[in-house]
C-alpha cells in the first residue's frame, strides 16, 4: 500500500482518490483553499468521508491536508488542479518535495512537470516526475460533499523525468491505479492533452448560451460546424507534434477512449455520447476553466511550439485573440510557466533534450 498526498480536492482530485482507496491505497486530498474539503463530512480526526456515485458506487475514507509540508509524509504527491492554479499552487509544493517521492501531474499542461522537476531540489537529488497526457477520470460534483465519477479512461500516455526512470514511472502508475498507462516522451504527454481543442469547438460557438446562462449540453450542442472546427485545431496540434518528431493520437481516437463510443467523426461521436446520457452542461460564465486554463495553459502553449518549429496554426492564433477578445483577457500573457520556462529561447532539438530531464 502506498500513501498518496493529492493537490487538489476538485472533481478529478476526488476522483483520483475514489480509484486509489478501492485499489487498496490511503489518500489525502489537500484543498489549497481548504473549502472544498471544508464540506466533507467528517469520519475520524484528520480524515473525511467522501461518498462516489456514477461509474462506480460507494463511498471512502480520506485524509485531509492542511499544510503543504504534509506532503512531505507521502510516498505519491499527485497534482491534480487546473492549470491556472499553477502560478499559485506550484510553489508552495516545491519546498517540500524531496528524492525519495515520486510526483504525477495528472493532465500536465504546458510542461508543468519540467517546472517542478527543474525546481525541486539539486540534480541528483529530485524527486521522479511523472507526467500524464490527461486524467485518470472525468467526473462532476453535482454533490459539493462527494463525487460523481463519469468514466475512468482505458488507456493514456505517461512520461518520467529523467526519461531514464520511464520503467520505474510506468510501474508505479499502474501499482497505483491498474493498467492504463503507455510510456510517451514528455513533450507527446504536453500535446495528448486534448481539452484545449475540445473546449474551443464548445465553447466558442456557444457565447450566447453561456452569457445567457442557458442550460446546454455540452456534447449536443458540438454540432458539425462547431465539430469541424475542433478537428482543424486538432490537425494543427497533430502537425506539432510531427515536427518534433512525435505522433499523438487524434482527438477522435482519444474521445473513443474516454467515453466508450465508436469512432467516427467528432461530430458523430459527440451526438453518440449525448445520445448515452454522457454529457455534462456547458458552462455559464466565461470565468471557467474551459477558458482559463485551456486557452493560456493549452493554445497558448501549442502556438508556443509551433512558433519554434516553424509550424503554421492559423486556428490555434485566431482562437486565442477570438477568447481574449470576448473574455477581456490577455491570454498570450497569463501563462506563468511559458514564461518562467523560456522555451523561446530553444530550438526543436534544444526543447526535446531538455524534456529528458538527463
Amino acid at each position: 500500500m502506498r500513501s498518496v498526498a493529492i493537490v487538489g480536492a476538485g472533481p478529478v482530485a476526488r476522483a483520483s482518490a475514489v480509484l486509489l482507496v478501492r485499489n487498496g491505497h490511503a489518500a489525502a486530498l489537500w484543498s489549497p483553499s481548504g473549502r472544498k474539503t471544508a464540506v466533507l463530512a467528517p469520519a475520524a480526526a484528520g480524515q473525511a468521508r467522501l461518498p462516489y456515485t456514477g461509474c462506480v458506487s460507494g463511498s471512502i475514507e480520506v485524509g485531509i491536508i492542511t499544510d503543504p509540508a504534509q506532503l512531505a509524509q507521502h510516498d505519491v504527491v499527485l497534482v491534480a488542479v487546473p492549470g491556472n492554479a499553477y502560478p499559485a499552487i506550484l510553489p508552495c509544493i516545491t519546498p517540500h518535495l524531496h528524492a525519495a517521492q515520486t510526483v504525477i501531474v495528472s493532465g500536465a499542461l504546458s510542461l508543468a512537470p519540467l517546472w517542478l522537476y527543474e525546481r525541486s531540489g539539486k540534480p541528483g537529488a529530485r524527486p521522479l516526475l511523472v507526467s500524464w497526457g490527461t486524467t485518470i477520470a472525468t467526473a462532476r460534483l453535482p454533490d459539493p460533499a462527494g463525487v460523481q465519477v463519469n468514466t475512468v479512461r482505458t488507456r493514456f500516455e505517461a512520461a518520467a523525468l529523467p526519461e531514464s526512470r520511464g520503467d520505474e514511472a510506468l510501474a508505479i502508475c499502474r501499482e497505483l491505479f491498474g493498467d492504463h498507462f503507455s510510456p510517451a516522451p514528455l513533450l507527446a504527454t504536453a500535446l495528448l492533452n486534448v481539452n484545449p481543442v475540445a473546449h474551443v469547438a464548445e465553447v466558442l460557438p456557444n457565447l450566447t448560451r453561456i452569457d445567457r446562462r442557458e442550460a446546454w449540453s455540452l456534447f449536443g450542442c458540438l454540432t458539425p460546424s462547431a465539430a469541424r472546427l475542433g478537428e482543424a485545431i486538432d490537425l494543427e496540434r497533430q502537425a506539432i507534434a510531427r515536427a518534433y518528431g512525435l505522433e499523438v493520437r487524434s482527438i477522435q481516437e482519444h474521445t473513443h477512449l474516454s467515453y466508450h463510443v465508436p469512432l467516427g467523426s467528432y461530430a458523430e461521436m459527440a451526438a453518440a455520447i449525448d445520445a448515452g446520457g454522457g454529457s455534462p452542461l456547458g458552462p455559464v460564465t466565461l470565468e471557467h476553466r474551459y477558458l482559463l486554463e485551456d486557452v493560456p495553459y493549452g493554445l497558448v502553449f501549442y502556438e508556443a511550439l509551433a512558433a519554434i518549429a516553424g509550424v503554421a496554426v492559423p486556428n490555434i492564433s485566431a482562437s486565442i485573440t477570438l477568447f481574449s477578445t470576448v473574455s477581456g483577457h490577455d491570454f498570450r500573457n497569463e501563462n506563468l510557466l511559458l514564461r518562467e520556462l523560456a522555451l523561446d529561447r530553444l530550438s526543436p532539438s534544444g526543447l526535446l533534450a531538455r524534456c529528458t530531464g538527463g
